[in-house]
């Protein structure tokens, strides 16, 4: 998977469309209705899909979008009279478009959660939905995978992930990146990083997911002299040198919009492991640092 797209944006974060229209673009936010305000629009060479699971959309359509939990599979229908030989759909199948998923239960919430990038199993076309003026009209079903959603998506059995070890030491990741933020979150006192930073709140924003207009910050903190902002990026595997322009772009932000001429900006990576490539683009960028944080799970007879 290619790494610049993964990393727009959070797996099992939430993002509104206007938060989404703003990671990608960041110049003017998106458009105001069109396609924006409908089941997918395009960027580019980006499909982004807004998927409502088991409740109708807001425009009226109900679609049986679901998750099957077997199979491991997104079951996705596009718009009434969609089908394979559309340009969209000829394109998504052949890949020059890349689908981004998100989805949503609850069609009162503006909030989608970020499933990730979606691969193509099958496609048929002919299956019968109903149009907005309730006609029986056909539309394209597509099962896809995505890495990872069996962790994100509510209907999923935690038991089928389990794996049993004993009498021996494990070192691994997070299954996602907002459960290493989440952790980071809830342990704040016990890091390091607590030592000369609190978590930055204002506004009645928290510090973690902070909005900003290039995206959310994962982690925000404060020096506990207000000196200095620090902007914290994490990463659940191996980070690469794609991130760094992912932070100075966040820092940045920081820096126009929240930081006074006298506060220092620096950033943070957190990951599991880092490349050459990475280590070699902060020789470069003095003031973000890569922290390599360590998972153990280990089993011992008293």
């Amino acid at each position: 998977m290619d790494s610049k797209k993964e990393n727009l944006f959070k797996k099992g974060s939430k993002y509104s469309r206007k938060d989404v229209g703003w990671v990608l673009l960041p110049e003017t936010g998106r458009p105001a209705g069109g396609d924006w305000d409908t089941g997918y629009v395009r960027v580019d060479n980006k499909l982004i899909i807004f998927m409502n699971i088991g409740v109708s959309g807001t425009t009226g359509h109900d679609f049986d979008n679901y998750y099957d939990d077997t199979n491991k599979t997104i079951v996705w229908y596009g718009k009434p009279r969609s089908n394979s030989k559309q340009p969209t759909f000829q394109k998504l199948i052949n890949g020059e478009y890349t689908p981004y998923f998100f989805a949503r239960w609850d069609n009162k919430n503006p909030n989608f959660t970020y499933l990730g990038i979606g691969k193509i199993v099958s496609y048929k076309d002919g299956i019968p939905t109903k149009d907005g003026n309730n006609n029986t009209v056909d539309t394209i079903e597509v099962k896809l995978t995505v890495e990872d959603s069996e962790f994100i998506i509510p209907s999923i059995n935690p038991d089928a992930t389990t794996q049993a070890t004993t009498n021996r030491e494990i070192k691994s990741s997070f299954a996602l990146e907002k459960h290493l933020e989440d952790f980071i979150v809830s342990n704040w006192s016990t890091t390091s990083l607590n030592d000369n930073y609190d978590l930055y709140e204002s506004d009645g924003k928290k510090a973690q997911q902070f909005p900003t207009r290039s995206g959310p910050i994962d982690i925000l903190a404060i020096s506990k002299d207000k000196k200095e902002f620090l902007v914290i990026e994490l990463k659940k595997g191996r980070a690469s040198d794609v991130v760094v322009g992912q932070i100075t772009r966040y820092m940045g932000d920081i820096m126009k919009n929240i930081a006074n001429e006298e506060q220092q900006v620096k950033g943070i990576i957190i990951a599991l492991e880092d490349d050459q490539n990475l280590k070699d683009s902060l020789y470069a960028v003095p003031n973000i640092e890569f922290m390599r944080y360590e998972l153990k799970f280990e089993l011992k007879k008293e």
